[in-house]
């Protein structure tokens, strides 16, 4: 109905065809938005659709009809035989029957009920057909878009579209629904036209209807109104807006995921442009005590949590390390999970093994003073490069395996973050939860602990690389796993500091 809607847009404000001999050059052949004799032809598709779905129902009232009439028979054969237990299982064909109904019959009556009939899926087949001659999703970008060149020329705004005036010229029936006006506060987002893009979901709001069945179709609600609205606000960093927006609805209507999300960006976003402070009690010193290699030459350490425990070391890769590393880098896109490409990261790696080379080899040997921790079964080191604008949004490294995955593949109980280079402006590494933000310093590291002594993983660990606005971010990482580390550091029931 949006594209109806526009239709008749185009016809109460004929003067807008201008606005389409603008864009000729540009519009597809067969573009719906840019011609209401194609408009025209989508009325024909839509009243085929409806003849196509109306035939559907009526298969389907058969079918209901059919089991409603088996049903009250079997509900009547139930009060006959309540009435009298003995008398009615004394005639033998009753309990032939009743034996019969629940060894075969029921099982027809699932597969009648849950499978498509041959006469329903004609329909289906032929609503799937019919998709080539639907509108696409560059159509209902140039209706859109035509809606905004309207509102711009005309001055009108989402609040008397929604209830369908058209410059003081009222026709109800031309109001649009909440599921529009979201639609077009969504394009909105995509054009950057904030402020009319929270008009938009105002107004979808203003519209929404609690008992609209329809919703459901589309997996539609206040919620995801609530949340679209609430990112936007994020994203210009209207905080306490957003909060609030988010509690205009009862916290029982939005997910914890939402909340989780609301509350990581706020904590990244406010650590990613803040400087941290060391706090008073923590401080720097020399660490000579993790491998005797370190009482002969102990390396400078400073503390910055010790719940997780975290440190940073500085001047641990060399100059000579650093330029082998890029010399023999092939970078490749990042991928996350299961090799995926992911929105969250926006970065180029390339895996370096223990064995590449004598540089990485001493490295490692330099990563096991630091921790004391065996090397052995951790993963690859990790060279990975940010350039403008590259981050990793909010995670965590550890995996959370299931128990018997973790006892053959390990947690990573241990993430060493080498820094390469200075960055000019921004790069930092944030932990949100811990209120701390690293700064790239070359030749420094960054270690910390994922799992608590007890073995479960630290919630406050989730943290994010903060997009680079100014220079270039290379980093080195190694996850060390815990599985050969039982000696070392022993698992402690009920203890989740690392002391």
């Amino acid at each position: 109905m949006f594209i109806i809607k526009f239709f008749t847009f185009i016809v109460l404000l004929f003067p807008v065809q201008v606005w389409c001999n603008e864009f000729a050059n540009t519009v597809p052949d067969k573009a719906y938005a840019a011609s209401t004799s194609r408009l025209m032809k989508l009325l024909e598709v839509e009243d085929e659709l409806a003849e196509n779905l109306s035939g559907y129902v009526e298969k389907l009232k058969r079918k209901l009809s059919i089991v409603e009439k088996s049903l009250c028979n079997l509900k009547a054969k139930h009060i006959q035989m309540k009435m009298d237990y003995e008398t009615y299982f004394g005639n033998p064909l009753n309990s032939f029957s009743l034996i019969y109904r629940l060894s075969s019959s029921w099982k027809m009556w699932l597969k009648y009920t849950s499978e498509s009939q041959k006469e329903e899926l004609e329909h289906i087949d032929e609503a799937h057909r019919m998709r080539t001659q639907l509108p696409t999703s560059s159509d209902l970008q140039m209706a859109s878009r035509g809606i905004d060149e309207l509102m711009a020329y005309y001055k009108l705004t989402p609040e008397e579209l929604g209830v369908g005036n058209l410059s003081g010229y009222t026709r109800p029936e031309t109001a649009l629904s909440s599921l529009d006006c979201y639609a077009l506060g969504e394009f909105c987002i995509q054009i950057r036209k904030d402020a009319l893009a929270e008009a938009w979901f105002n107004a979808s709001l203003r519209l929404f209807k609690e008992n609209n069945s329809v919703y459901n179709v589309y997996d539609f609600s206040r919620t995801t109104i609530d949340t679209s609205w609430g990112a936007l606000l994020i994203k210009n960093n209207q905080y306490d807006a957003a909060f609030n927006h988010f509690g205009q609805s009862s916290l029982s209507n939005i997910s914890r995921e939402v909340q989780n999300q609301f509350e990581e960006d706020l904590g990244a976003k406010r650590n990613c442009s803040a400087k941290f402070r060391l706090p008073n009690h923590l401080h720097c010193r020399y660490n000579s005590s993790t491998s005797p290699f370190l009482h002969i030459a102990p390396l400078k350490m400073e503390e910055i949590s010790t719940d997780p425990y975290m440190v940073v070391y500085h001047d641990v890769i060399y100059e000579n390390e650093i330029n082998w590393l890029l010399d023999n880098s092939d970078f490749r896109t990042s991928l996350v999970g299961e090799s995926q490409i992911s929105t969250l990261r926006t970065s180029q790696d390339m895996p370096f093994g223990a064995n590449s080379g004598e540089v990485m080899r001493n490295i490692e040997k330099r990563i096991k003073d630091m921790t004391g921790l065996s090397m052995d079964l951790s993963e690859d080191f990790m060279l990975i490069n940010y350039g403008i604008g590259g981050t990793y949004k909010m995670h965590y490294d550890f995996y959370v395996y299931s128990e018997p995955l973790r006892f053959l593949r390990g947690e990573r109980i241990v993430t060493v973050l080498f820094y390469l280079g200075d960055v000019e402006l921004s790069g930092s590494t944030v932990f949100p939860f811990l209120n701390i933000s690293i700064t790239p310093k070359k030749g420094s590291a960054v270690m910390w602990y994922n799992l608590h002594n007890s073995g479960d993983v630290h919630q406050k660990t989730q943290h994010c690389a903060c997009p680079v606005v100014v220079g270039s971010k290379y980093v080195l990482t190694k996850w060390i796993n815990e599985l050969h580390q039982t000696f070392i550091t022993p698992c402690m029931k009920d203890s989740n500091i690392h002391s």
